[in-house]
């Protein structure tokens, strides 16, 4: 009794009824507030490092930390069984300059990403185009000065069927760090 859309094709057998029910029952019972405080789906495309010519296209969702930090969780699609295919940090440029040299080569910019439009946030169902429009401006307007840290734990575009290897670090879609 499968009711979710396929997106993926993981190893295993699909959920169970019983499974299914525990799962609806625990997160009626448990607050779950770190994902309560998940305030934006963005979407993107990220290239591997160790190979630009390779992309997957990301769903991000993220929360604030604060107003210098934000953390995403990555996914690879916005449906209910979307597999969680890495993560990212975000952060402000007054915190990436006191970073050192070779820890600044694993982050970037995000000024390429939001103003081609390859970074965007996907319009919710039932919201008017319009007033979408200035809630993704407002929050593009925030992004595009913040650098990002990525990595994928699982390599969806190969068909993996399970996360194998190592994390591979994620660069901007046009491969530039």
């Amino acid at each position: 009794m499968d009711t979710l859309p396929t997106t993926n094709s993981t190893k295993g057998a699909p959920e169970s009824l019983l499974n299914h029910t525990l799962e609806t029952s625990a997160a009626l019972l448990q607050p779950l507030l770190p994902p309560k405080r998940l305030c934006a789906h963005l979407n993107a495309f990220h290239a591997y490092a160790s190979d630009p010519s390779r992309h997957v296209e990301t769903n991000h969702y993220c929360a604030h930390l604060n107003d210098d930090v934000r953390q995403c969780i990555l996914y690879d699609s916005p449906l209910p069984n979307a597999r969680l295919i890495g993560i990212e940090y975000m952060i402000k440029p007054h915190l990436y300059e006191k970073l050192e040299a070779e820890e600044r080569k694993l982050w970037h910019s995000h000024v390429f990403e939001v103003k081609s439009g390859m970074l965007i946030m996907p319009t919710p169902p039932g919201v008017p185009e319009t007033v979408w429009e200035v809630a993704e401006n407002k929050e593009m307007e925030q992004v595009v000065e913040l650098y990002g840290k990525v990595y994928h734990l699982w390599q969806t575009d190969r068909g993996d069927e399970l996360p194998l290897g190592e994390p591979e670090l994620m660069l901007l879609a046009e491969g530039q760090g």
